[in-house]
């Protein structure tokens, strides 16, 4: 699934980790949250106190309020009629971030999602996604960690935010996915830094099962009867929003994951005219019989011109007998993931064989039409197997309002070979940050 729908930088309201010299572009829509940044978690480093009174005195509050409308339609079956589904809530999260005294400092979030009852049909005929397994409004707490903080070394430690490859937040409803666990940066010089990282239980949207009543709103564990995921980074900016790296991860009675990656940007004619690329490696090894093993090759390339954009990227999974790939916890790291579809979704449906996946992708900044800041965005994307061929259509238009309130809308048409499972739908989401 789509890891961030609006921006491609993340800009959650945690500590800044390291600063870069030179400033990024910040590329937004769909189309651009594969390239370099993705990983990053960046903000203002907290206030400085003398005491542990002033740490709680200087304390800041934030938030991202967030309205949300979703509707689906789902053809189960060539002869059974559409199954229509709708939701709208109100939530959003707010925290509160400590000051720092001696570099330790904390945060805590409270992530929520009210239905807006007059405005929503039946719980039979509402759409889930927006609630708990008993179809219900939600508030929980999603971050509660300390931090800590000395001079080119970052900790923090209790429910956090990660952006990993293979477990990461994947904001694409109301409740992004938030961890229980460590995560650990190291900046060794300018431009050459790590993560450690490791973590048990998770919760978010991506984290629920309906067969199994997990809901999204509590934590559960990663990976039955294990300990979850652990891992570390070794990343190398080489040149201005371009960076080699190199991940490792364990995800415990389940895949010992290499994944490297080289992504970033050909300036041609200043910031206006430039070319994104992407290169990507997977190797995915079983452990105690799990089923997931195989590997992963991808490249990517998006040509910007003044306002235009267009992309196309490539993926291909090669698995032995009865296994299959995998996103991890969260959104994964796949060049051509759209909405709905990933390399990983289709491979885990039909285990055992190879997939092949493209997506072409074309936006444009509304800019020079009077409407600053709106960017419209067309993406198609197939994906095949032995057997089953699938694929998906996004729609989208989003816009950004002095970095306070962004609003997004993404339509999705979703089509398999198979005609089991057809949909369409429509997401709207509309955020004031504070």
């Amino acid at each position: 699934m789509i890891e961030n729908l609006f921006i491609a930088q993340n800009d959650q309201n945690v500590s800044t980790y390291y600063e870069r010299s030179v400033e990024d572009i910040k590329q937004r829509g769909l189309v651009h949250t594969k390239v370099a940044g993705k990983y990053e978690i960046v903000q203002e480093l907290p206030k400085e106190a003398n005491s542990l009174e002033e740490m709680l005195h200087y304390a800041d509050a934030y938030g991202n309020l967030r309205f949300a409308y979703i509707h689906s339609s789902h053809e189960i079956g060539k002869n059974i009629s559409n199954e229509e589904k709708d939701a709208s809530a109100f939530g959003g999260e707010l925290g509160v971030n400590t000051a720092s005294y001696y570099g330790f400092h904390a945060q805590a979030a409270v992530y929520i999602s009210q239905s807006l009852e007059f405005a929503n049909p039946s719980r039979e005929k509402r759409n889930e996604d927006f609630f708990n397994t008993d179809v219900d409004s939600f508030a929980y707490l999603a971050l509660a960690n300390i931090g800590f903080d000395y001079e080119n070394f970052s900790l923090r430690i209790g429910r956090i935010a990660l952006e990993t490859p293979y477990a990461n937040m994947d904001d694409i409803r109301m409740a992004a996915n938030t961890f229980e666990g460590v995560l650990g940066q190291i900046e060794y010089f300018e431009g050459l830094h790590s993560h450690l990282f490791a973590a048990n239980r998770w919760a978010g949207y991506d984290s629920q099962d309906e067969d199994a009543k997990l809901s999204q709103d509590r934590f559960k564990d990663l990976t039955a009867d294990g300990f979850g995921i652990a891992g570390a980074s070794l990343t190398y900016e080489y040149a201005r929003n371009s960076e080699a790296s190199f991940w490792y991860s364990y995800i415990d009675r389940m895949a010992e994951i290499l994944y490297g990656e080289v992504v970033g940007i050909y300036f041609i004619e200043g910031d206006k005219f430039h070319f994104d690329y992407g290169v990507q490696y997977a190797s995915i090894k079983e452990l105690e019989g799990s089923g997931y093993g195989g590997n992963v090759i991808g490249l990517m390339g998006i040509l910007n011109m003044r306002g235009i954009f267009f992309g196309a990227s490539y993926n291909k999974a090669f698995v032995g007998d009865a296994k299959s790939i995998t996103d991890g916890f969260g959104g994964g790291p796949y060049y051509t993931s759209l909405d709905e579809t990933t390399i990983a979704t289709i491979s885990e449906l039909k285990k055992g064989e190879d997939v092949s996946a493209y997506k072409l992708s074309m936006g444009y900044n509304l800019k020079k039409l009077g409407l600053h800041k709106v960017i419209a965005e067309l993406v198609y994307g197939e994906f095949t197997t032995n057997s089953t061929y699938i694929s998906e259509r996004n729609v989208i238009l989003s816009y950004e309002v002095e970095d306070k309130w962004n609003f997004e809308a993404i339509y999705t048409k979703y089509l398999s070979d198979s005609q089991t499972v057809d949909f369409d739908r429509a997401l709207v989401r509309v955020n004031y940050q504070f």
